[in-house]
């Protein structure tokens, strides 16, 4: 989308933005570091749509949105590009697992002539199971987030303060601050390299809710699409949307390609193994 059509943020909507992201990162140095930004901006109401945004970051976090604050003029959120790269990956790797288990179990079953409430059961329980799984994985593989020597975030002179105690000289501890306060997208990147505390994990509590929604996104419409079209082929058009579906989740032609091979493949095998 062009950015001119994207409404920015007034300076008050950031500034209750990068308050709300402070609170989200209280007692890390990230606290500091929105509370910086924040003393830029004008102090005044917020709009709703400010409002929207800090309830969208306290259920979604703050990665996940990152793409879309930056765009909408809010350049500290940059910080966050690592952490939020590494969200849509495992997003896309979901999704793209999701989509080729259900159009081979569905050319599978059609190939051995399985009627549409087999095909539909059959979806609803690796929806069922798929989330079940993704969310017991997403569990047993989160790391917590490592332990800081620096002084706590209250117990600090701000961002100055933590700067110090890395051992930076205080005049380049004053030339970053002052770089963070004129571009803060780009002056975010030298402060992460002194001060490696700032790098948001790449762990989240709302990614186990993330994986099974992309598992259960593309499962759930197409169990109900295939209920509504109760004919023969009502599959092959299941699995022709998800093919289609797989192209902007990878943005390139060569994924619902391999998957609409590996579709015609598996019920090519099992039509010949019914016949046999």
């Amino acid at each position: 989308m062009p950015l001119q059509f994207i409404s920015m943020f007034s300076s008050s909507d950031k500034s209750a933005i990068y308050l709300a992201l402070s609170d989200h990162e209280s007692g890390s140095p990230r606290q500091w570091y929105f509370l910086e930004l924040a003393a830029l901006e004008a102090k005044g109401p917020y709009s709703k749509r400010a409002r929207w945004w800090i309830f969208l970051l306290a259920r979604l976090g703050p990665a996940l949105l990152t793409p879309a604050l930056i765009k909408r003029g809010l350049s500290g959120a940059a910080l966050y590009q690592s952490a939020a790269q590494h969200r849509y990956q495992l997003i896309c790797q979901s999704l793209n697992d999701t989509i080729l288990l259900n159009v081979s179990l569905l050319a599978l079953l059609a190939g051995f002539e399985r009627l549409t409430a087999s095909q539909q059961f059959a979806l609803w329980l690796l929806a069922i199971s798929g989330a079940s799984w993704q969310i017991w994985r997403t569990r047993a593989t989160y790391i917590e987030p490592a332990a800081h020597n620096l002084p706590g975030a209250e117990a600090s002179l701000g961002l100055y303060g933590l700067l110090i105690a890395k051992g930076l000289e205080p005049t380049f501890a004053t030339q970053l601050l002052k770089g963070l306060r004129q571009q803060p997208a780009q002056a975010s990147t030298q402060l992460q390299k002194h001060l490696p505390e700032l790098i948001p994990p790449i762990g989240s509590r709302h990614a186990k809710s993330l994986k099974a929604c992309s598992w259960l996104i593309p499962l759930l419409p197409c169990t109900w699409l295939l209920g509504l079209l109760a004919t023969s082929w009502g599959w092959m058009i299941c699995c022709l949307l998800l093919i289609a579906a797989s192209y902007p989740v990878n943005r390139q032609w060569q994924t619902p390609a391999l998957i609409g091979l590996a579709t015609v493949c598996v019920y090519a095998l099992a039509r010949l193994v019914h016949w046999w």
